[in-house]
């Protein structure tokens, strides 16, 4: 997707609102100790990729005027940065890259994370679903204050998504499954509210809904 490409950014966040509700959807299962069907599995997976591509595009967009501190800056680069002589030592051999590869969807998918993160303590009543909850408000969980705790947050999400698909869904911490679950809950609120709206000032439709994955 080009940037400024507006179709393609459109059809980019429809897709990914309809990710966000499916993955909701099939931990909502997964919390209530129900079995996965395959199709639910696919999402799991597409949803672990999309994390995935959130993370590279933290990574693109980190700029270390946003690091509050150099012990949080030389952590950050300890995490995000490869050792290839490892790589290396193991047998494997890299081809040299004769271009730069362009950034794809990544910096887009990472700032509606962003956004989506810093929401979520203020959805509507409406908008809270987490099973066997007694007060539906997501109030308590806090947004991601540097850029550690923006990176901790989406390891902690591919984490729960990694074991939901893979493993029983207690081996994961009951305050993490709730933070993911919330996050993928007002990532699909996001899209369905502000795309809506966005394009009802233009006077324009949805857009043709996107074969699911």
């Amino acid at each position: 997707m080009q940037l400024w490409d507006l179709r393609a950014g459109l059809q980019a966040l429809q897709a990914l609102g309809q990710l966000a509700e499916q993955t909701r959807t099939a931990l909502a299962r997964r919390i209530q100790g129900e079995p996965l069907p395959e199709k639910a599995q696919a999402t799991l997976q597409n949803a672990l990729d999309h994390l995935s591509e959130v993370r590279e595009g933290f990574i693109l967009s980190l700029r270390t005027s946003a690091v509050p501190s150099l012990t949080e800056l030389r952590a950050l680069v300890e995490r995000v940065m490869v050792d290839w002589s490892a790589w290396e030592a193991a047998g494997f051999r890299f081809m040299p890259a004769f271009e730069l590869a362009r950034p794809g969807d990544q910096i887009f998918f990472f700032h509606h994370a962003y956004i989506a993160m810093g929401i979520l303590p203020r959805l509507p009543d409406y908008a809270v679903t987490f099973p066997h909850q007694r007060r539906p408000s997501y109030a308590d969980i806090p947004v991601p204050g540097t850029p550690g705790e923006v990176l901790d947050r989406i390891e902690e999400m591919e984490h729960v998504v990694w074991v939901a698909e893979n493993a029983d869904l207690e081996a994961a911490p009951a305050d993490s499954v709730r933070r993911t679950y919330a996050f993928f809950e007002a990532s699909a609120w996001l899209v369905a509210t502000e795309l809506a709206r966005w394009l009802g000032r233009r006077g324009w439709s949805l857009l043709p809904p996107q074969q699911d994955a």
